[in-house]
């Protein structure tokens, strides 16, 4: 329920690099008090340690939706959320204290006066939500995997953030987990959400991909024939789309199981669901 006006622009410079970012301001926030123990708890079970309720939350979301987050604090970004490259000697003081010399192909998120964060691996310290924080800055962005290998790599940070872009997120799923999150400030910090921002490039978003099945392939690699009915019920309970085609099906994949690719991943799933013990 939106109760606050407070939108902050977002200008999105390298839509190649980020087809997708979604930003929220939500005020009058109280990060001073402890997270509740279900949420220390399950971050605990995770393997990570509780911060303060906010950057808990990012995190429990990360975990939950598999989508990472960033909260920054909004009074102190000025003018714009732009996401760029960094420029020619371009530094950032990372949230770990030591301060990093930005090359010029790393993508950023920054405001009027300089870099917040290494986008999709890492904020700065300068915008961290602390105890004093009463209002903040939303972000849950798609980011291309090209743009964050080796990145991470390079600059010795390697986080949850990174190694899940690295491999892929969901590119429909960023609204949803802000308005989760959102939803989670509001019940544990209290708070005032504004309206969401979506920008979005739809044609530099990647393409739901479409794998041929072939039955032969099915039986070749797995040693044991299956009927057409089991098959089709098996992948289109996962999400798959199936069409029938000659000599199999044409299986559209949704944009959550970006760890399919090849025919082989199908039969997998085949295999997993049917019971290795079968």
């Amino acid at each position: 329920e939106q109760v606050s006006n407070q939108v902050r622009a977002v200008i999105v410079d390298e839509p190649a690099a980020c087809p997708r970012y979604v930003g929220q301001v939500i005020e009058d926030v109280d990060v001073s008090g402890l997270s509740p123990l279900w949420l220390t708890e399950k971050l605990r079970r995770c393997g990570a340690r509780s911060i303060n309720p906010i950057v808990d939350i990012t995190n429990f979301v990360m975990f939950e939706l598999g989508q990472p987050m960033h909260a920054f604090d909004n009074d102190k970004l000025q003018g714009a959320i732009c996401i760029r490259y960094a420029k020619s000697g371009e530094k950032l003081e990372l949230l770990d204290g030591q301060e990093c010399p930005l090359s010029e192909e790393t993508l950023t998120i920054a405001d009027d006066t300089g870099v917040l964060a290494i986008a999709g691996i890492m904020g700065g310290q300068q915008s961290s939500v602390v105890e004093d924080t009463t209002n903040i800055f939303l972000e849950s962005a798609f980011f291309a995997p090209r743009v964050i290998i080796g990145k991470s790599r390079q600059y010795g940070l390697h986080t949850d953030s990174s190694h899940r872009f690295e491999r892929g997120v969901d590119f429909e799923i960023q609204k949803k987990a802000i308005e989760r999150a959102g939803q989670l400030i509001v019940d544990i910090c209290g708070g005032k959400p504004g309206p969401i921002v979506d920008k979005v490039s739809d044609d530099d978003l990647p393409e739901l991909k479409q794998v041929k099945l072939r039955r032969g392939q099915v039986e070749r690699l797995l040693g044991l024939t299956l009927v057409d009915e089991d098959i089709e019920k098996i992948l289109s309970s996962l999400g798959l789309q199936l069409e029938s085609d000659v000599g199999g099906w044409l299986v559209t994949v949704p944009s959550f199981r970006f760890d399919i690719e090849i025919e082989a991943d199908l039969i997998e799933e085949i295999a997993r669901i049917y019971g290795y013990n079968n």
